[in-house]
């Protein structure tokens, strides 16, 4: 540039001089111009020359340094093991730099995704990088800003050296026998678990290569690097279902329940996280296995069975000292349901507000806000001389008025604020406690200082009940208040058809002997004829996503969640059905979706992808601001997913 720029003031001064010239012979030489005209044409043949010469001899020097740019610029990309690739408006490849030459990749004028179809995303989607693997050599693609053009740069060894750190990873593991020390075993019990449940246990893992250790509590820690977890994730954890089939050959009740806990190089860290994960597949119910890699959600792989009934009541009376004592030392106490507030619902928290009372301490339902079923509120209205009474019920409102900070916040048939009928209090509570029986969720939205759920139990009533001897006897339970506690315990278990084990009839017959009638808690949980018109629309909508499943999904009409529940309850009673799904319209904003299941297909994994929750056999989901169609699609989705894995649902994770 500096040059062109010379030649061209060369050429300037040289035309001012010769006209000047031209005007001091024109002066000297008067009226004869030969001798001007041939100085003139002498001095433009000079100009001449020398302009063209110099221009010549810059066009040369530009090509030599373009030359010399140009194999420079080559030279840094060999250097740097890069190469570059152009594409028109149909992706064929216009052109391919020595880069690839030398690798014999020759592909120009061809289609580039039938060179690469894994490179369709990120030319569609506009992403601007992603790793390739061509013939065992890995590429970083860049794809240059709103132009056609990638860049290719061979990331082998970085890659390689990356995936043996990632591979040689720590992975912490902790494996425990569910309901091992529930059982009350023979020696021969004894040695059939040990002999053959427990070794082919140590033997399934010994022959991943993973080093493990017994822990007390018939605990295993198990050690591995990533590449090792990764067969055993691909394997599907079938020690799972290996340890399900023995255990019934053996007539015991022994499942097992896993932990993994990796992505830290922080040993402390993961030893607290797989502490913490061991703990959330219990009391989901066993029989699982939770992966969690720090810093993402978990997942859940198994959960076949539904949860073992617990024969011991040690936990529970452990569970009701330890709520005697956060009870006497808070000043006040403030009984927390979820929305829309069901029979198992208000039966808990009634049963806890006389819990609380006994202590001597003020204590306030809150059921003024969220919402109450149409049935338990007519029950209620019906009671409501007894009840209010003995109990004080208010708004959400009114408990952030009383709300301090020692205050004991106590959550029943339900563990997420986002469920609650309160959520502003337990944002804002500092103690709070968590009483349930649905399976949990991973990541809790409140920081309970107390958490009990049993998965295994029939409702919450079952698990408030239970509390009920260990607070002496000056607790009096009407017979009203009986009934509703059996009414929630007779919702919940379909008329004592699901989910019931020996401890849900200790529950009832405490009931009756409180004072509660089976026969009118029957009257009370029928429906009124418009239920049974509005419940056959939702059955008359159902249709077969495979030949035993089966969805009802309404676009028209608004419908509460009990029908929708009920209409799901009569659909998988169906011979052939095996599950039932309900989609339908609870508000003009709300969709819900009710899933029941006999069994063989885990309606609360499927739920759980969608971010809903339940059991085995029984879960839902509601959400806002989505349609019943486009809900519907997600449905189908999440089913061709879980059913993509086969029927053994410890091929599933969630």
């Amino acid at each position: 540039m500096k040059k062109r720029t010379l030649i061209n003031v060369i050429s300037i001064v040289t035309f001012v001089e010769v006209i000047a010239a031209l005007a001091v012979l024109a002066l000297v030489f008067k009226q004869n111009i030969t001798i001007p005209s041939f100085i003139a044409a002498a001095f433009a043949i000079a100009f001449g020359v020398v302009y063209f010469s110099l221009d010549s001899i810059n066009s040369q020097s530009n090509k030599e340094i373009e030359q010399g740019v140009d194999s420079a610029y080559k030279e840094v990309l060999n250097h740097g093991d890069v190469g570059i690739l152009t594409y028109d408006e149909n992706y064929e490849i216009t052109y391919m730099s020595n880069f690839f030459e030398s690798r014999n990749f020759n592909h120009l004028g061809e289609k580039l995704l039938n060179w690469l179809p894994e490179l369709q995303d990120m030319l569609e989607n506009e992403a601007n990088t992603q790793t390739v693997i061509i013939n065992d050599e890995k590429f970083s693609v860049n794809k240059i800003d709103k132009k056609p053009v990638l860049t290719f740069k061979n990331i082998t060894n970085e890659y390689d050296l990356n995936k043996r750190l990632n591979d040689d990873a720590l992975v912490l593991g902790l494996l425990s026998y569910d309901n091992y020390d529930e059982l009350t075993m023979s020696e021969d019990d004894l040695s059939y678990i040990n002999s053959n449940i427990k070794v082919p246990v140590i033997e399934y893992f010994k022959n991943f290569g993973v080093t493990y250790k017994t822990l007390k509590n018939n605990t295993l820690l198990l050690i591995m690097n990533e590449a090792i977890f990764e067969k055993i994730r691909e394997d599907r954890f079938s020690i799972l279902n290996k340890v399900r089939n023995l255990s019934k050959e053996g007539n015991t009740d022994v499942t097992l329940s896993m932990a993994f806990a990796k992505g830290s190089d922080n040993y402390e860290e993961l030893d607290e996280s797989v502490s913490s994960l061991l703990e959330l597949a219990q009391t989901r119910g066993g029989d699982q296995v939770v992966v969690r890699k720090v810093g993402e959600d978990a997942m859940f792989y198994g959960g076949t069975s539904e949860a073992r009934e617990k024969q011991s009541k040690t936990k529970v009376r452990v569970t009701a000292n330890s709520i005697k004592d956060l009870i006497s030392k808070s000043s006040n106490i403030i009984i927390a349901g979820h929305k829309d507030m069901d029979a198992d619902c208000v039966a808990s928290a009634l049963i806890m507000s006389n819990i609380s009372q006994s202590l001597g301490k003020p204590t306030y339902v809150v059921c003024k806000s969220g919402g109450i079923e149409p049935m338990i509120y007519e029950v209620m209205s019906k009671y409501s001389k007894v009840l209010e009474a003995k109990h004080h019920f208010i708004g959400e409102s009114d408990a952030m008025d009383i709300l301090n900070d020692n205050s004991l916040v106590i959550m029943v048939d339900h563990h997420m604020a986002s469920q609650s009928n309160c959520s502003n209090i337990l944002k804002q509570a500092k103690r709070i406690i968590i009483l349930d029986h649905h399976r949990r969720k991973a990541d809790l939205d409140v920081t309970p200082i107390m958490l009990y759920i049993e998965a295994a139990a029939s409702s919450a009533c079952e698990i408030t009940s239970e509390l009920l001897p260990y607070f002496g006897k000056s607790i009096e339970i009407s017979p009203e208040e009986a009934n509703i506690m059996y009414l929630g315990l007779i919702i919940d278990t379909d008329h004592f058809r699901m989910r019931t084990g020996s401890r849900t009839f200790d529950v009832a017959k405490q009931l009756r002997r409180y004072g509660a009638n089976p026969m009118l808690c029957d009257e009370m949980a029928q429906e009124p004829y418009n239920n049974v018109v509005q419940r056959s629309k939702i059955i008359n909508n159902a249709k077969l996503y495979k030949k035993d499943i089966v969805i009802s999904s309404v676009n028209e009409g608004v419908f509460s969640r009990t029908l929708a529940s009920q209409a799901c309850d009569v659909m998988v009673k169906a011979k052939g059905v095996e599950a039932a799904f309900v989609i339908c319209n609870t508000d003009k904003d709300e969709v819900v979706i009710s899933a029941r299941s006999k069994g063989r297909v885990n309606v609360q994994v499927i739920m759980e992808q969608m971010h809903g929750g339940g059991h085995m056999t029984a879960a839902g989901l509601q959400a806002t601001g989505i349609s019943v169609a486009k809900l519907e699609a997600e449905l189908l989705k999440v089913l061709d997913e879980y059913f993509a894995g086969g029927e053994n649902e410890s091929n599933t994770a969630s």
